[in-house]
């Protein structure tokens, strides 16, 4: 009689020494593609951020998902063809005047420098050398991003099509196919470990999400809200500058700071000044606008849009977007955050498995409404129907 057929079984060393190799080929792949990885990296948080969405409307109306992602397609082209024909040519042409009068700007800025080297406020005298170098350097930095990137292409017209292409179906595909790719990471998971392992990726999941949504509403409001103001006093370049200081909102401490400095460097010293005010009052006066709305931020906006979830020590914070901004350039200045907060929640579920101590009941905070409950763990029977 033959010998009976056994499957084969990885011993531990074996499973160990698989793992480290799928972990360290797939590291190397990702460099060796890297130039081809900006279309899939967009499309999987254009699709982390939209399904939620088409879940819901899913849910809601039992259509099929590919009906819903197709509106949205349809209805996100005519919004962002519209932004595109009514902004972009104006944010084109500011750009271009900025980066063409940085030179003029940094040459007043010197003179200025030279001729006030103090400032008396009261019985104190600040001194405004320190401030030269970081402030010139500032608007030389600003000016060369805007004339290098904002006129041109980065790819050729060829290329861009092909990666817009891939990004939309991609996109299309990861919305689709969402519920089954949910379940199938699940499925990963060893069954008694389930449950524990669901609760840990919720809390993820909700500071990510709540992050990215709110960090993409809050670039919106802020460069809106500033538009207004810096319209009103004739600011040159106020789009510009607006939308500048909006995506500088991602950058906590540093970016409004960065974002308030830019807009008083060019009120400073701006020809011609509304309301009879000089060109040192209308830069106070934008510092303080500056500083009331980011006021209103910080106290009204934030804790609606993205709640108390990123709870993170201000000096942890500043480390962060350090570290982000050294280890991946500006994407990791937008992402540190998020992964700093993730990295405590991990921290803290390390903590407690090594000191044996029980989870805290906001570390088991699940959703409590059915909906939300469907969202996190049963939308996959509802997604094979779509």
């Amino acid at each position: 009689m033959g010998q009976e057929e056994r499957p084969i079984r990885f011993s531990y060393q074996a499973k160990w020494i698989s793992s480290a190799l799928i972990v360290v080929l797939t590291i190397w792949l990702l460099f060796a593609v890297t130039h081809i990885l900006p279309p899939f990296i967009g499309a999987i948080i254009t699709a982390y951020l939209f399904n939620p969405l088409i879940g819901w409307l899913h849910r809601r109306t039992r259509i099929g998902r590919a009906i819903w992602i197709i509106v949205l397609y349809i209805v996100a082209f005519f919004v962002l063809y519209s932004l595109f024909t009514a902004l972009w040519p104006r944010i084109v042409q500011q750009s271009r005047d900025l980066a063409a009068n940085a030179p003029v700007i940094i040459r007043e800025l010197t003179i200025f420098f030279e001729q006030n080297q103090t400032i008396e406020v009261g019985d104190f005298v600040i001194s405004l050398a320190p401030l030269e170098a970081q402030v010139i350097g500032l608007i030389r930095d600003v000016a060369g991003w805007l004339s290098g990137n904002v006129p041109k292409i980065v790819f050729s017209a060829l290329e861009s099509v092909i990666y817009l292409l891939v990004y939309l179906i991609i996109t299309f595909y990861l919305l689709l196919q969402a519920p089954q790719l949910k379940a199938w990471s699940r499925s990963l998971i060893p069954a008694p470990y389930r449950r524990e392992i669901g609760h840990l990726g919720y809390q993820i999941d909700r500071v990510f999400s709540a992050y990215i949504r709110g960090q993409l509403i809050l670039i919106v409001i802020m460069s809106v809200l500033l538009y207004i103001p810096l319209s009103i006093l004739q600011v040159p370049y106020a789009l510009v500058i607006a939308v500048a200081s909006g995506v500088l909102e991602i950058l906590p401490i540093i970016g409004p700071w960065s974002a308030a400095g830019i807009a008083m460097t060019v009120a400073l010293f701006q020809p011609v000044t509304p309301f009879g005010l000089s060109n040192v009052a209308l830069a106070v006066l934008l510092g303080i606008i500056y500083f009331v709305l980011r006021q209103i931020e910080d106290h009204f906006i934030i804790p609606n849009v993205m709640g108390p979830l990123v709870r993170l020590h201000p000096g942890v914070v500043i480390f962060a977007i350090l570290a982000g901004g050294a280890l991946a350039g500006a994407f990791g200045l937008f992402i540190s955050i998020p992964i700093a907060a993730v990295i405590r929640i991990l921290l803290s579920y390390i903590y407690r498995k090594l000191t044996d101590q029980p989870e805290t009941p906001s570390d088991t905070d699940q959703p409590h409404t059915a909906a939300q409950q469907e969202t996190v763990t049963g939308e996959v029977a509802l997604g094979s129907q779509g």
